[in-house]
């Protein structure tokens, strides 16, 4: 239960960092560049623990992935890098949350894919949970007001705002099933390079594009990037525990349920985020969703 609380804390986390650096953060691929570097140094320092025995021997460990890891591994990373790139954006516009609302429906991936790939029978109740929870994400992403929409400035309309939310739940869900496929298919000795692996590629996709796209490095984005990256490792870190620990439509829905609601709180208490009354049927639709799916 330790990993499942944690990876709500970190989830939660990262939301409220990246809503703290919007203002603050002029070049945000600097920010995520450090923020995967930080990530994959992480990795990288619990690798060389992990080779430490209990007599403070040095225990034999090869820096090396399966064939399965090694292919996972950079596509991951590639997505990881897109998701948050994609999430920074959404947070300017839409607040924080409903991105990170979506971050954790997107469970429903994971989920989806365990029950049908997995050799698990889904029921007629976790069906309709999984059906409840899109069409929460839909009604959520109408309603929460916040970034451009609470200025004012955004000229998206309702059927776009939508479209992009569920653009957004799939790129997300698709981040959760590569950890997902990890815990099943590859080895739990690897985890540790497995995601320095990771990380390290979402930087160098990063890396690419500030190239191309000729971005200066501040100092000041730098550090929240910094700040960023021990909970974007941890989030990743203590899903695979709980995963491992915990069947995936446990693990996922109370994730889900728990990071919502804190990120509603916040979002409606520190940064004056609004949501009308289809937001807090969105909610409770979520809430009952989980249930159904949990069952």
């Amino acid at each position: 239960m330790i990993n499942l609380l944690f990876t709500i804390v970190c989830t939660t986390l990262i939301g409220v960092i990246i809503k703290l650096a919007e203002t603050r953060v002029k070049e945000r691929l600097t920010m995520l560049l450090a923020n995967y570097i930080v990530a994959t140094l992480v990795s990288v320092v619990l690798y060389t623990a992990s080779r430490v025995g209990p007599d403070g021997d040095s225990v034999d460990r090869v820096f090396a992935l399966t064939s399965f890891s090694m292919f996972l591994a950079p596509v991951a990373g590639f997505i990881f890098a897109l998701n948050f790139f994609l999430m920074i954006i959404a947070i300017e516009k839409r607040g924080v949350a409903l991105p990170v609302s979506l971050m954790r429906l997107s469970a429903i991936v994971p989920i989806a894919a365990s029950l049908i790939f997995f050799g698990e029978s889904p029921r007629w109740l976790q069906v309709i949970g999984m059906v409840g929870a899109l069409i929460a994400a839909v009604m959520m992403s109408i309603s929460f007001r916040g970034g451009e929409q609470i200025k004012g400035e955004s000229r998206d309309s309702k059927v776009m705002l939508a479209m992009w939310s569920l653009g957004l739940l799939f790129c997300f869900g698709l981040a959760d099933l590569s950890m997902k496929l990890f815990e099943r298919m590859g080895d739990a000795s690897e985890k540790p390079v497995f995601l320095a692996v990771l990380f390290a590629c979402a930087g160098l996709s990063v890396l690419v594009v500030m190239i191309a796209q000729k971005c200066k490095l501040r100092w000041v984005d730098a550090l929240w990037g910094i700040l960023l990256g021990v909970p974007n490792y941890g989030s990743s870190w203590f899903l695979v525990g709980a995963l491992s620990e915990l069947p995936s439509y446990i693990v996922f829905p109370t994730v889900t349920a728990m990071t919502v609601l804190l990120i509603a709180l916040i979002g409606k208490v520190f940064f004056r985020e609004e949501f009308g009354k289809l937001g807090l049927i969105g909610i409770v639709l979520t809430m009952v969703s989980i249930v159904l799916v949990n069952l």
